[in-house]
């Protein structure tokens, strides 16, 4: 359960391999205005409950032996988290563990880890988020960096909402708002990180962003998992999505094939945050994965 949609994962499980039977999202905007209020709102409350209930029925048609149900940033910075508890308890019968920034970053690295060929390469991973983003280096065994940090896509969207068509002064506020917040807090401990595990140049993103931009720059509504996750997007491609998308109308980007209707605000600092980041770390491509907190968390059952 995210900040911005709740999203399921039903899997067979043996050992440390994960077959995906089924994946499902929902997005219920559990985050919207936390992040100012410091509260969970009784609408995204109750339609997360719901959506959670539904999927609890699609695990248990497809007889999944146990259910897991986990939120992330938008549950745990909220004072009323309990209210959140209580009506995922109601509604499906399900207990809800808020996890915290460090088991949030520990799940992430666990998933991507999962991903086949990937366990003894270097790599950086970032799962971006509505409320935050884990920020992983790794090569082998060795962890350089696991941390999560307070950058995400509805957080930035409620702080610096843009015109609609978003204006050339709007974009350039949010890259310059997005580099401030790399420079002060994430750049002084990935460029060691990264450093340190060898210079990776490639990116790998977890997450809708990702697999959002893939499907908007081919144009299909769908790919399969396979054709995602051998997805490949070089840094010229995601810079000049990233401006065609904040030169477009809302309605405009609503109609881009690929692109759900209800992403088309959030895609907007989705894109800029990961167009940021490989500018100012120097990454040369992004490669899309599905597995990031869902497959963690089954891994660590």
């Amino acid at each position: 359960m995210g900040s911005n949609s709740v999203k399921l994962l039903v899997a067979d499980c043996a050992g440390a391999a994960i077959t995906p039977l089924h994946h499902a999202g929902e997005q219920t905007r559990l985050g919207q205005g936390v992040f100012a209020s410091g509260l969970l709102q009784p609408e995204p409350i109750a339609l997360t409950a719901r959506a959670v209930a539904e999927f609890a029925v699609q695990a248990r048609r497809l007889e999944a032996q146990s259910i897991r149900v986990l939120a992330t940033s938008a549950a745990r910075e909220a004072r009323n988290g309990g209210e959140l508890i209580a009506a995922v308890r109601v509604a499906s019968g399900l207990e809800l563990d808020i996890l915290s920034a460090d088991e949030e970053a520990r799940l992430v690295l666990a998933g991507v880890r999962s991903t086949p060929g990937l366990s003894n390469s270097a790599f950086v991973a970032v799962d971006l988020g509505g409320g935050s983003a884990e920020l992983l280096v790794a090569r082998g065994e060795e962890v350089f960096l696991q941390q999560s940090f307070a950058l995400g896509t509805v957080r930035w969207l409620e702080q610096m909402p843009p015109a609609d068509p978003p204006t050339a002064a709007d974009w350039h506020r949010a890259q310059e708002s997005i580099g401030g917040f790399l420079r002060e807090n994430i750049m002084p401990c990935a460029v060691p990180a990264i450093a340190a595990a060898g210079g990776v140049v490639s990116l790998i993103g977890a997450g809708g962003t990702p697999v959002f931009l893939l499907r908007v720059l081919v144009g299909r509504s769908h790919l399969s998992i396979a054709e995602l996750e051998n997805g490949r997007m070089d840094f010229g491609q995601i810079e000049t999505l990233t401006a065609q998308l904040w030169s477009m109308p809302m309605a405009a980007r609503q109609r881009l094939p690929g692109l759900p209707a209800n992403r088309a605000d959030v895609i907007l600092f989705g894109a800029a945050i990961y167009c940021v980041l490989m500018q100012k770390l120097g990454f040369r491509e992004l490669r899309p994965t599905l597995r990031g907190l869902r497959y963690g968390a089954l891994l660590a059952q």
